[in-house]
């Protein structure tokens, strides 16, 4: 079993630095399965991820229409399948025809599908950091030593990177040194210390109910 990929993001910007630092390794035929809290970010780390491939225009949830279509330097297909309430309607809607091996592909809500994504991709996991104490949201480790931060509790995420299929293991290692690079750069107390771990692969949630 492949080691999953963890780190925790501050800002909605954060969020999109991250999908930004993945956007470089992805190819056509790449699939990308987003799940987590609802509203904890899957569609804006697609905005951060989407701009990196020259993505023009406003990129928005596909949540009413199933499925975005954008152009950009590949073609990609956005899907969300949280208003779909069985495998049926997925299987209806033609889900397994929206796997081209022209166009990257990134589903909202994968886990609920899971058993119809294919052998290889990358399963990315977002919630709220609803653990963290009072205490833990000051003195952030990336600050300059002995500085503090103050942090808006409902904005900090925890995410997961599960790479299903050894390739995925490089490409995340390439994201996590374009990440750590970028997210100093925007950050005004510069890192001293590697902001990914790596944790071992939780068991698969389906977050819908």
């Amino acid at each position: 079993m492949f080691r999953s990929l963890a780190v925790s993001t501050t800002s909605p910007e954060e969020t999109r630095i991250l999908g930004a630092s993945l956007a470089p390794v992805l190819v056509p035929g790449d699939v990308v399965s987003l799940s987590g809290d609802l509203g904890a970010g899957k569609t804006v780390f697609v905005q951060g991820l989407a701009a990196a491939l020259a993505v023009p225009g406003r990129i928005t949830s596909p949540s009413f229409a199933i499925v975005h279509e954008y152009f950009g330097r590949f073609r990609i297909l956005h899907v969300d399948v949280y208003r779909l309430r069985s495998f049926q309607e997925v299987i209806d809607l033609g889900f397994d025809e929206f796997f081209d091996p022209e166009a990257i592909m990134l589903v909202e809500w994968g886990e609920a599908v899971s058993p119809l994504l294919p052998p290889r991709y990358l399963d990315l996991d977002i919630r709220r950091s609803v653990d963290l104490d009072a205490s833990s949201l000051r003195a952030v480790h990336f600050g300059k030593e002995g500085s503090t931060l103050d942090l808006d509790a409902s904005s900090l995420r925890d995410m997961v990177f599960r790479p299903r299929g050894e390739e995925w293991v490089g490409k995340l290692e390439k994201m996590r040194k374009t990440a750590e690079t970028l997210l100093d750069a925007a950050s005004e107390n510069h890192s001293k210390g590697e902001r990914f771990r790596y944790a071992p692969t939780p068991a698969a949630r389906d977050d819908r109910g």
